[in-house]
């Protein structure tokens, strides 16, 4: 979900965001250097995740127990299109789309790709500002005691988010290969992050071989994303969620080319709404599957299926790709891996401090609190590891090159 969304490269130049006009900040015509539709609708994305975190501390004080009355507050956020702005798992798995694709990328279009190196890039990038943001959430609840009886019994907060700490458990949560990351929850996703990059060569080549079966390929990778959620398999419930990005950049100059066709606009507007639609089927049909069934589970690993259209809407000559290369979804995006890790110990240390009945001043501080702490780690601690993830990958790419060399010479 960190990946510079470039085709030339993993890593990209950086841009002031001052600097950015106020019309779309790039020009209609197709940019091979950068993908800037798909930096915006990550950034768009990690702001949904925060919205969702927000409405977590407000529902156990706020929501009514039991299915919402219609046309109740509730209902509209929670059963009706209106969910799209707090679907925090669901935008993960559009995260998770879109490395499937932006990771594959230079290995399709250059030549003197290096897998090792992109490992080495990758440890960097993700590792090292994960490590920095469990230390900040560490500090905060440190600074700022966090005691049960400031938010409600049972609820998200007192269950997933860390109360005190030790250092055995700090250490462990330094593996991020936990289930759970408590220090900083949403950091369970890097564990699948790596896990991709270290499988990225076999699901390049299963996507390179079945590029023309595109569409039972995918609806297969589907498939087995459906069975992985039903039948509570992690692996097999995320890793084919990746898979459909990599089947995406595999046919993505297809799709360019098809998308600026007479007739295709209309195609991808139908395709964008059910996508979206598919994204939150779990919560639009709640009334009908009940949450918690195999059917429930089986619509949430469906939503792998909308989370591949949207980005292929977002990466084809549509309304949509031109809205996300506009000023605030690409300041989202710059600083979308960074708002990512910080913003939930920043939400949880207001909601203890606060009590979560006071949920609406945690949302109304919170929200500009985490963007300003998102962009303040990007400059600080995010931007400069550039540096070494672009060095790291030069290092492995001539180690492996000079291992080569002495093997065959030996």
């Amino acid at each position: 979900m960190t990946v510079e969304l470039r085709q030339e490269s993993t890593q990209g130049p950086e841009r002031d965001p001052e600097a950015v006009a106020a019309t779309p900040v790039v020009p209609r015509r197709r940019n091979r250097e950068r993908l800037h539709a798909l930096d915006g609708l990550r950034g768009v994305a990690a702001f949904i995740v925060v919205l969702h975190h927000l409405l977590l501390v407000a529902q156990p004080v706020a929501q009514p127990s039991g299915e919402p009355a219609l046309w109740s507050v509730w209902w509209w956020l929670e059963r009706t299109p209106l969910k799209l702005l707090t679907a925090g798992h669901e935008a993960v798995l559009v995260f998770f789309v879109l490395s499937g694709a932006v990771v594959v990328l230079p290995a399709l279009r250059r030549i003197d790709f290096s897998w090792p190196g992109l490992v080495a890039s990758r440890v960097v990038r993700l590792l090292l500002p994960a490590w920095a943001a469990i230390a900040f959430a560490t500090i905060l609840l440190v600074i700022v005691p966090r005691l049960p009886a400031q938010v409600t019994g049972g609820s998200w907060l007192a269950r997933q988010v860390q109360s005190d700490w030790s250092w055995p458990r700090l250490v462990v949560q330094l593996s991020l290969m936990g289930q759970v990351v408590p220090y900083d929850n949403v950091l369970w996703t890097l564990k699948w992050e790596f896990l991709f990059s270290l499988l990225l060569p076999g699901f390049l080549v299963v996507a390179v071989v079945l590029r023309r079966w595109w569409l039972p390929t995918g609806l297969l990778a589907v498939g087995l994303g459906v069975a992985g959620t039903v039948g509570h398999i992690q692996p097999l419930e995320y890793l084919p969620v990746f898979f459909l990005g990599t089947l995406i950049a595999v046919r993505l100059q297809a799709i360019e080319r098809w998308s600026e066709s007479r007739g295709a606009k209309r195609v991808l507007v139908v395709v964008l709404v059910v996508s979206l639609l598919v994204l939150i089927g779990e919560f639009l049909l709640a009334p009908v599957v009940r949450m918690g069934t195999d059917g429930s589970h089986a619509l949430i690993g469906l939503e792998a299926l909308g989370a591949a259209g949207i980005v292929v809407c977002a990466g084809a000559a549509t309304g949509l790709r031109r809205f996300l290369e506009h000023r605030v979804p690409q300041f989202l995006g710059r600083i979308s891996f960074s708002l990512y890790l910080v913003h939930l110990p920043v939400i949880a240390t207001l909601a203890f401090a606060l009590g979560d009945w006071n949920w609406p001043i945690v949302a109304a501080v919170g929200l500009p609190l985490a963007l300003l702490t998102g962009w303040a780690f990007f400059r600080f601690v995010e931007k400069p590891l550039h540096k070494v993830a672009r060095s790291a990958k030069r290092g492995a790419s001539r180690a492996v090159e000079r291992y080569i060399r002495s093997s065959r010479a030996a």
